[in-house]
């Protein structure tokens, strides 16, 4: 057997064709730098988008994330009566925890406004809150609801900023 993929990798015809491959593989190569050739799938991008451009969208929609879901302490702190538990500290631990899994949607890079998209993630965030012990006012199904409205908001303004910048490379 070895001596069979020996005489082939050795062969004259083999050996004539290793720079042609070298060479379509060089041109596809610059193809794609320059920006002539472009691959899309769900998860990859290949081609046109810098990967300094692709920073910097996914460097907003972080930013964003961060800030939507700190001024959301606010809107809880309204939501229930008194206090909140620890002094806020664990209000702004559980959406710590929330902005990691959005984070991790981001990175993953393939949020869409799709209503089963964005109700299999409200269901998980949800769920994520729930596996913290919450206090009772946060299991109400009225609460649920405002979870599920911030969670559509987040997804929402996240896909409009990856438009925004998806047009500015087209320019």
């Amino acid at each position: 057997m070895w001596e069979a993929i020996a005489n082939i990798f050795t062969s004259e015809s083999f050996l004539s064709s290793i720079p042609s491959v070298v060479l379509f593989v060089v041109v596809i190569g610059i193809a794609v730098k320059l920006g002539i050739i472009k691959v899309k799938t769900d998860h990859v991008q290949i081609g046109t988008m810098s990967s300094e451009r692709e920073h910097r969208i996914m460097q907003e929609q972080c930013d964003f994330a961060h800030t939507y879901l700190m001024g959301l302490l606010g809107k809880v702190d309204a939501v229930i009566d008194g206090p909140l538990q620890y002094n806020g500290w664990f209000a702004k631990c559980i959406l710590e925890g929330v902005y990691d899994e959005i984070v991790r949607w981001i990175t993953q890079n393939h949020i869409t406004d799709d209503e089963a998209y964005v109700s299999t993630k409200q269901n998980k965030i949800c769920a994520l809150v729930y596996s913290y012990n919450v206090m009772p006012e946060y299991k109400t199904p009225e609460f649920q609801e405002r979870m599920k409205k911030w969670v559509a908001e987040v997804i929402s303004e996240l896909v409009r900023i990856r438009k925004v910048y998806m047009k500015q490379e087209i320019k």
